[in-house]
């Protein structure tokens, strides 16, 4: 499956993009709570996840995977994203 961001490049090809798809195959837990986020509205969405990584860096997880889903404000990776979970 290929994605075009506006830049006209592949989304797939982005290296946090395709780690959070690992991720996500690895750690049901994590896309569990995901999945739902993702689906929610634009405005919801990001008001989740600004929260969930408020906390995850209050509970100092480790840089990367806060690196990993801050990617998941861009409303276009986070369509691509919902697509290859719900595939």
């Amino acid at each position: 499956m290929q994605f075009f961001d506006k830049k006209k490049r592949f989304v797939a090809d982005d290296e946090n993009f395709l780690a959070l798809v690992q991720v996500l195959k690895e750690d049901s837990k994590i896309q569990s709570k995901i999945e739902p986020i993702l689906s929610l509205d634009q405005f919801n969405r990001k008001s989740a996840l600004n929260t969930w990584l408020e906390q995850l860096k209050y509970q100092q997880a480790p840089e990367k995977f806060i690196a990993l889903l801050s990617c998941l404000i861009d409303d276009d990776i986070a369509k691509k994203l919902l697509s290859v979970i719900k595939e």
